[in-house]
């Protein structure tokens, strides 16, 4: 199984794009829902076989892409962090799936290599 959507938004290249729709579609191949409605009358799909973490997966996808709120997941910009979230900016501009751990972490570390960087060019 893949790790989720994280392959979807890593890809650089619509063929990488369309490689890794293909890989979340048959991680979710395995799987079997039932459409039902809510009192309201909304339809919904409830899963009723196969791996629920998955499943839950393929369902969150699903409601993001149709809900056309896909482009809010992010992938962390802390080069040695996993993390996917999503971002609740109104600038659609959050980097780090948690300021006080990678945002603070990436900052500190930008700050020491120009810190080294700078007493390199002085010696």
């Amino acid at each position: 199984m893949t790790s989720s959507s994280r392959p979807v938004l890593a890809a650089g290249t619509p063929a990488q794009t369309a490689q890794a729709w293909t890989l979340l579609t048959e991680d979710g191949s395995q799987l079997t829902f039932r459409q039902t409605f809510t009192a309201a009358g909304r339809p919904q799909l409830q899963q009723v076989a196969g791996d629920p973490v998955v499943g839950r997966i393929v369902l969150a996808v699903a409601d993001l892409v149709t809900e056309d709120t896909w482009s809010r997941l992010r992938i962390c910009g802390n080069e040695r962090c996993a993390h996917v979230f999503y971002d609740t900016t109104r600038s659609r501009t959050q980097r780090w799936h948690s300021y006080e751990v990678c945002g603070n972490r990436t900052n500190v570390a930008a700050y020491r290599a120009r810190a080294r960087s700078g007493r390199a060019s002085d010696g």
